[in-house]
């Protein structure tokens, strides 16, 4: 019998060893094995070394086998008869019987990784059997990501967002991976290595020859595999972002839609943007949701809408994420209110995306390059109307010329529609009430899939085998229908694009978007508002996208900002003298030190007296409420108590265990962040009554201390959030 080369041996012990760790981590991710990992690594490569010494010695596999189960059963066995042992004194231990649990779970994994290579060393078609198990596996795992379900298998997923790694291109580099260490598995697992499964073959070729051979064909194989996968990822990844975001795509090209009728199949949870609210929102009419648009589609081609650009879409930005926008606020647009909004974009994005009538986008220095694909800040006239106010107001844009009315009410050919929306509206006047009718009409007979597997040929109507067929269908379907419905009765409308949010998931203020949370609905302008979401949402529900926004995955990323730093446009500092002249230097004099000194410590003290004491002179309960939330928390941040990174309000009022902190904290928050109804005052004095000074029950000296300490103000200076 001929032993192996000793380089190959090492080489191939070597190789099974670390594809045994990896698989250990890959198992531990999907289902924690309550071990540490490093001890099961340990106790799988003691399993795999020694098998592969005693291999090629003369044990026999019934010696090796029973030698293997005593050895990997004797720690935990002796352990637990120790325990037993003493549990008649009445000294027995949890910890000893928990030590012996993990020495099992490392005996088992110790024993499976020795048996395997047992059988890898003796038996001649052990190699091909392993490859076809581990090829099985991988394409078991895989299997989750079909229908562009792109977040699956999750450790491949989280490796990808650690990683800063788009999904689709994770998935096709852990594809190729495994596909490259099967082949070199088996180049180094040749029967030349393996003398005790096959002597004959040993002497029939030199071992040197057999692997120099084995690593071309590797090689060959592996740059065809990867010429393949290149090719391939150019065909998805130019589908993936319409399939992974229920159908919405982000083209803005003229004459084009983003949009796809066949299946929206993702129901992919990849992180698309972090939006911050630089401020309250408590007069949006669509609470809990928010609506973020994109681009919209007005013009009709025959077949579905598609962009028609800014030539009658005067409203959008239409620019990439990485440009500048000024636009002008159009003042016969009423019960609107000022927002901004920061977006931190964690995917690429054709289009800026903001809330409905963006006046200005700026750029932002990018927090984390390597987590962020960019950073803007869009300055928008948002919607603060209730929809109960508008039901009685005309549509359509007085300034609209000819041109332009004719474009927006461009109705379908098909008579169905028109008759399908006046059966709908049949005793309803005025146009918004019908918009609001038939987007309740559909929503009661519409069911809500993501497959609707429609069978449409091309030029064909795809709506139509929704709307007068099985009713099934996703958000682009709903869409056009309704756009098509609402001009069949004369009424303005269009297809918007863009993010659907749902507000109760936000953190405060913060908002993490998925590709799931892409949506598109029907817009309807009304006179002096602006253009009106009117959204179909289903009552029934055959399949859907929607998933619980990672929690933790948002607190690391509200981590990571800082305040918002813009940056200067280029184009304004081209060519511009004196943007960079040196300056003189002034030294002031003794009086105007003194003035300035005194002029820092009077806004100190005037600061401070704001901080503590503002809520007295607040004029409304909301008001009161605030500056009193600000009181306390100033207080405790003088005294060196203050809110940490990624810390909910409620979460700081907890920590810190103050009686009256944890109700105001309570009440603030809900009056931010959900459209109800008006504080009641007395509610609000009876939180406030509790609150007193905040430093009122501290020692003196402390609450001298703090009403000279200025953390607090270097807080409000700062921009720092209470």
């Amino acid at each position: 019998m001929r032993r192996p080369s000793s380089v190959l041996f090492c080489a191939v012990v070597a190789f099974r060893c670390v594809g045994a760790v990896v698989a250990l981590a890959f198992i531990n991710a999907l289902l924690p094995l309550g071990t540490a990992q490093l001890a099961l690594g340990l106790f799988a490569v003691a399993g795999i070394v020694t098998a592969s010494l005693a291999a090629n010695s003369r044990l026999t596999t019934l010696g090796f086998c029973l030698a293997l189960g005593a050895v990997a059963a004797a720690p935990s066995c002796s352990l637990l008869f120790l325990n037993w042992l003493l549990s008649f004194g009445g000294f027995a231990s949890l910890k000893i019987e928990g030590l012996a649990m993990h020495l099992a779970t490392g005996g088992a994994v110790g024993a499976l990784g020795a048996l395997l290579t047992w059988f890898f060393w003796r038996a001649r078609r052990a190699v091909t059997i392993e490859a076809l198990v581990l090829l099985a596996i991988t394409i078991a795992l895989f299997s989750g990501h079909r229908d562009f379900h792109l977040d699956r298998p999750k450790p491949i997923n989280s490796l990808a967002w650690r990683l800063g790694i788009d999904q689709l291109s994770m998935l096709f580099a852990v594809g190729g991976a495994i596909i490259a260490a099967t082949l070199a598995y088996l180049c180094l697992a040749s029967i030349a290595v393996r003398p005790r499964a096959d002597e004959a073959a040993v002497r029939s070729a030199p071992a040197r020859r057999q692997l120099l051979l084995s690593a071309l064909a590797v090689a060959f194989v592996a740059i065809l595999v990867f010429g393949i996968e290149k090719l391939l990822w150019g065909h998805f990844n130019v589908i993936r972002l319409a399939r992974i975001s229920n159908g919405v795509g982000m083209s803005s090209e003229s004459g084009v839609s983003p949009l796809t009728f066949q299946s929206a199949l993702g129901s992919s949870s990849q992180p698309a943007a972090l939006v911050r609210l630089e401020g309250d929102y408590n007069n949006n009419p669509f609470s809990p949701m928010m609506y973020l648009r994109e681009t919209a589609l007005s013009a009709f081609n025959g077949k579905e809408m598609v962009f028609a650009g800014r030539a009658f879409d005067t409203d959008l930005p239409v620019i990439k994420p990485r440009e500048t926008f000024t636009g002008k606020e159009d003042a016969e647009l009423s019960r609107r209110v000022p927002l901004v909004q920061s977006v931190y974009l964690l995917a690429e994005h054709e289009n800026a995306f903001a809330l409905d009538y963006p006046v200005s986008i700026v750029q932002l220095k990018n927090p984390k390059p390597t987590r962020f694909k960019g950073a803007y800040r869009a300055y928008s006239i948002g919607p603060a109307y209730d929809l109960s106010e508008i039901s009685q107001d005309p549509v359509g844009d007085p300034r609209w010329t000819p041109e332009v009315r004719a474009h927006f009410l461009e109705q379908h050919p098909d008579p169905r529609y028109k008759e399908f929306a006046e059966r709908s509206t049949q005793g309803i006047a005025g146009p918004v009430q019908k918009a609001q009718a038939l987007a309740q009409a559909l929503s009661q007979q519409s069911i809500y899939t993501l497959t609707p597997r429609h069978e449409v040929k091309d030029g064909e109507d795809p709506v139509a085998p929704y709307l007068f067929g099985d009713m099934r269908g996703y958000c682009v379907h709903f869409a056009h229908a309704m756009v098509y419905l609402l001009r069949s009765l004369g009424i303005p409308a269009r297809v918007g694009t863009g993010y659907l949010t749902d507000l109760s998931q936000a953190k405060d203020g913060h908002i993490l978007l998925r590709m799931s949370d892409r949506h598109a609905w029907s817009e309807v302008y009304v006179s002096g508002v602006g253009w009106v979401p009117f959204d179909v949402q289903p009552e029934q529900v055959e399949s859907h996208a929607e998933t619980q926004v990672d929690a933790k995955m948002l607190e690391e990323l509200m981590g990571i900002l800082q305040p918002g730093e813009e940056l200067l446009p280029q184009e304004l500092v081209k060519d511009e003298k004196g943007v960079e002249e040196e300056s003189t230097l002034w030294v002031p004099d003794r009086n105007s030190v003194v003035a300035v000194f005194a002029a820092i410590i009077a806004l100190f003290v005037l600061t401070k007296a704001a901080l503590r004491h503002g809520w007295r002179l607040a004029p409304t309960p909301s008001g009161k409420l605030r500056w009193a939330y600000v009181s306390v928390s100033s207080a405790l941040c003088d005294l060196g108590v203050t809110r940490n990174e990624g810390e909910t309000r409620l979460e700081f009022a907890s920590r810190v265990r103050l009686v009256y902190l944890e109700p105001l904290a309570r009440l603030y928050v809900s009056d931010a962040y959900s459209r109800s109804s008006a504080l009641d005052a007395q509610i609000v004095s009876d939180v406030v009554a509790t609150v007193g000074s905040p430093l009122g029950r501290l020692p003196a000296w402390k609450r001298c201390l703090a009403a000279v300490n200025p953390a607090s103000v270097a807080k409000l200076i700062g921009g720092g959030g209470w």
